[in-house]
């Protein structure tokens, strides 16, 4: 094609036929911008397409990973509530003056509140991978975008606020561990974890649960407990489901 085209320009040239070379010329040089654009085009549709299918894949794995998360989440908020609601157990019998406590009852009752602690620990292997790499901008959906980094956003508070209940439940556990027998109390729970031979020590007399400080600590634990369910791990959950239903939406 190059050859021809050569050929037919040296031959206006040699026919002296100016003008007509100079509008083969511009033809040539129009066809050649043509085609240019036209391989522009292939690979731009080739680089969509090449995308979408990429965009897809991505889509696919981070809807499977949200909807795990979700069940993680669920799970965790179950546990965070049973943990507070044995801690207001607890402060029920909290006073200056106790009678009749039953020592296997109570050691049960410090398992459930102080043993667990509320931790959210979502799968995040896709999410990290493609935050990291940039792929999150395949996600042709901005809401969509929005909404993730905004989850991504929100699971940092959620940590911090996971953090401060664990310290006051460490804090308020403490109480025991200095003023009880924690040996008396593997003897008598449930779950100890290793063969524990009883105490020679008299029975737990539980003086902390008579401790002014204990109870508020343990106070200020579950109002914390409390609060990271309804003002961190609720808007967290909501987010979840709102990023499931816009990727629902999104994949083909």
């Amino acid at each position: 094609m190059i050859k021809i085209f050569r050929k037919i320009r040296q031959k206006l040239l040699s026919e002296n036929k100016f003008n007509k070379y100079l509008l083969y010329a511009i033809g040539e040089v129009f066809l050649v911008v043509v085609g240019i654009l036209i391989a522009l085009s292939i690979n731009n549709w080739n680089e969509k397409v090449k995308n979408k299918t990429s965009e897809q894949e991505l889509l696919i794995s981070l809807l499977q990973e949200f909807e795990t998360n979700l069940e993680i989440l669920n799970k965790t908020i179950q546990k965070n509530t049973e943990i507070f609601e044995t801690c207001t157990k607890i402060g029920e019998i909290t006073a200056p003056t106790n009678t009749n406590l039953n020592e296997k009852n109570i050691s049960e009752l410090l398992v459930g509140a102080f043993k667990y602690e509320s931790k959210f620990i979502p799968n995040s292997g896709i999410m990290s991978e493609a935050n990291n790499s940039g792929q999150l901008s395949l996600i042709y959906d901005s809401n969509l975008r929005n909404s993730i980094s905004k989850w991504l956003s929100q699971l940092e508070l959620v940590a911090r606020q996971e953090n401060y209940v664990v310290e006051l439940r460490d804090y308020t556990h403490k109480f025991f561990i200095d003023n009880g027998n924690f040996r008396r109390h593997l003897d008598l729970i449930n779950d100890a974890l290793i063969d524990v031979k009883p105490s020679k020590f008299p029975n737990n007399d539980f003086g902390f649960l008579k401790n002014q400080q204990f109870e508020s600590n343990l106070y200020l634990f579950i109002v914390a407990s409390i609060n990271l369910n309804k003002v961190y791990y609720s808007p967290l959950k909501k987010q979840t489901e709102l990023v499931i239903e816009q990727i629902k939406r999104n994949v083909k």
